[in-house]
């Protein structure tokens, strides 16, 4: 498995969600768990996904999660999940 953590932060509006989903299943992209959480007009999502299946290279995820970023009007990253642990141990 070649799990990846994916954040996004932003004001919310419709059609936030729908986008990343859409981006990943277009991809091949398996979303493992999702978390989310709205503090009025703000989002902060917080995904676990799986790019066992993705013709893509890391890179190209990547980018092609920020201009879904752009788009929405969030700032989405994604990181490889044994980086994440790394730089969020106590």
């Amino acid at each position: 498995m070649n799990r990846v953590v994916v954040t996004l932060v932003g004001k919310d509006r419709t059609g936030i969600i729908a986008a990343v989903c859409n981006y990943f299943a277009e991809n091949d992209i398996n979303i493992l768990d999702i978390k989310q959480t709205t503090v009025q007009e703000y989002i902060n999502m917080m995904m676990i996904v799986d790019l066992e299946k993705c013709r893509k290279p890391f890179s190209e995820i990547v980018s092609g999660l920020d201009v879904v970023g752009e788009k929405v009007g969030c700032i989405i990253k994604a990181q490889h999940e044994e980086i994440f642990d790394v730089m969020h141990r106590v």
